[in-house]
């Protein structure tokens, strides 16, 4: 009679895997650690070349971004320079000029030596924003105060379109504990980027408490607004919403940065057309409250 191969395959076996249990345990236990380790590595170089890939994206935004700062400031420096050294020159060569001829040549050059000191001071603030050396002087700020002389020197320019700046809203009194220059850097900021791009209506400025008694301040305007793409943008470094209006591109994103160094948050309502509300908020902890020191 012939052995049953089959049966005695399947006996040794079945005896053999009764022997080497453990074995084949820590056996089947090293492929499942290894298959794991695999799709662990696997996972991990498709995460870093994501990345990788996010990261140049990213460089090469900001250096498409640089480049157009760059070539910006080239010509935002170059247009002040040739007005002021062209006028300079007509004063001093002409002698016919009237009165009104002189001065108003005589604005032209303060206006754009005004331009000039800001865009320098605007680099200045940036290059240590980004360094980390920004200085805050922090001391009793009249809000009230401080807001109307903004609005004081502001309607004392007059403009083609006689856009005044109003003051609407306003606590009986608001005192808060916070570097006066860059409090009033950040109204100003937000002040003139909505006289620049209104040229019918109204611009108009506030401030308010909140339920959690944050401070809620404002700038709303009816001029051009800004589409949603762009709203995303418009607080980063170098942003330019209208290439043929001066500017650095950088006084939003500084005024982001001071609003962020006192615990606060920035931020824009806008429609294309139908102008913007530029707003930032304050923690209730910064207010002055020793109000027997007026």
């Amino acid at each position: 009679m012939k052995p049953d191969l089959s049966a005695l395959y399947a006996l040794n076996t079945t005896d053999f895997i009764h022997r080497n249990e453990i074995l084949l345990l820590c056996f089947g236990i090293i492929i499942l650690l290894l298959l794991v380790i695999m799709i662990i590595v696997s996972i991990s170089k498709t995460k870093r070349l994501k990345t990788l890939r996010q990261l140049n994206e990213v460089a090469e935004e900001s250096n498409q971004l640089k480049n157009a700062f760059i070539a910006n400031m080239t010509h935002e420096i170059r247009t002040p320079l040739n007005a002021i050294v062209g006028f300079t020159n007509i004063l001093a060569e002409t002698d016919n000029l009237s009165r009104e001829e002189r001065m108003f040549f005589l604005k032209e050059i303060n206006d754009n030596k005004d331009f000039l000191v800001q865009m320098i001071n605007d680099l200045l603030d940036f290059s240590k924003i980004e360094a980390n050396t920004i200085e805050y002087n922090d001391g009793d700020v009249d809000v009230n105060a401080l807001i109307d002389e903004i609005c004081a020197v502001e309607n004392a320019h007059p403009r083609p379109s006689g856009i005044l700046l109003e003051f609407v809203e306003k606590l009986p009194q608001c005192r808060l504990m916070i570097d006066r220059i860059r409090f009033a850097q950040v109204v100003n900021n937000l002040v003139k980027n909505a006289l620049k791009f209104t040229e019918q209506g109204s611009v108009k400025i506030g401030y308010r408490r909140l339920s959690n008694n944050n401070f809620y301040f404002y700038v709303a305007d009816t001029g051009c607004g800004i589409d949603e793409d762009s709203r995303r943008a418009i607080f980063e470094r170098f942003v330019k919403m209208n290439y043929n209006i001066r500017g650095t591109g950088l006084g939003l994103s500084i005024t982001k940065s001071i609003v962020e160094h006192y615990g606060g948050g920035i931020g824009v309502e806008s429609k294309k057309g139908e102008g913007s509300t530029f707003y930032f908020t304050l923690p209730a902890g910064i207010e002055y409250k020793e109000y027997g020191k007026f």
